[in-house]
């Protein structure tokens, strides 16, 4: 996929959403009573935490659908996309109940031995391994309906970024996820005041602008691509 159709795919998905924020805002600036305009907010407020966990998870997960389609080696990217390719073979690694043919009946629980065997059946491998197709599962990109700075410093670590490219973003973010999570047990029952809306909707528009900005500087320089 070229850069300019990246780039045409998380605009569409951006501007939807954004669409969407802007007719909940005339909605809420509508109504006269201010009593009414705080209680739409909480509603408005919950949306806009929606539409940042749904862009996130959309882009982290394009970005990681189109790597796949590049048709790499393991050996040509860096090596946590690599890794998170050979799942299998790491967990082959770990599986307890595969052992050494020469030692399986004489030492059966032999607990060092057999993990050595699997640890060197690994390296004779190694060229193949290096060999290995680049195809990241489709769940290795999970927010897990939490996204705060914890979350998007781990997703831009699974893709090879540097885990702090976002870090202007992440107290108006971290703010926005206490006060989602405050509606959501049931407080903030008096609503949100306009100052702190507006705060609200700046920072779900700095979230995704800032998102969108650092995958499309990523895909465009190829970053994911092993620099060694």
């Amino acid at each position: 996929m070229s850069l300019e159709y990246f780039q045409l795919q998380i605009e569409s998905e951006r501007d939807w959403r954004e669409e969407e924020l802007r007719f909940m805002d005339n909605t809420q600036r509508s109504i006269e009573d201010d009593h009414d305009r705080k209680k739409i907010r909480r509603s408005i407020l919950c949306l806009i935490y929606a539409h940042i966990e749904g862009f996130v998870q959309f882009s982290f997960s394009l970005y990681i659908d189109e790597i796949n389609k590049r048709n790499l080696k393991c050996s040509q990217v860096k090596p946590i996309i690599a890794a998170a390719t050979l799942h299998r073979e790491f967990l082959a690694l770990q599986n307890k109940e595969k052992k050494s043919a020469i030692f399986r009946k004489t030492l059966p629980e032999d607990v060092h031995i057999h993990k050595l065997f699997r640890q060197a059946e690994f390296f004779e491998n190694i060229s193949d391994v290096q060999n290995h197709a680049v195809s990241i599962p489709e769940d290795y990109i999970n927010t897990g309906n939490n996204v705060g700075q914890q979350v998007l410093e781990k997703l831009l670590y699974q893709v090879g970024l540097e885990y702090q490219d976002l870090k202007d973003i992440y107290s108006p973010l971290n703010r926005l996820l206490n006060v989602r999570n405050d509606i959501a047990h049931g407080k903030r029952k008096q609503g949100i005041d306009d100052k702190e809306y507006q705060e609200f909707v700046t920072c779900c528009k700095s979230v995704i602008s800032g998102v969108s900005r650092r995958l499309t500087t990523a895909y465009g320089r190829n970053e994911f691509l092993c620099t060694a």
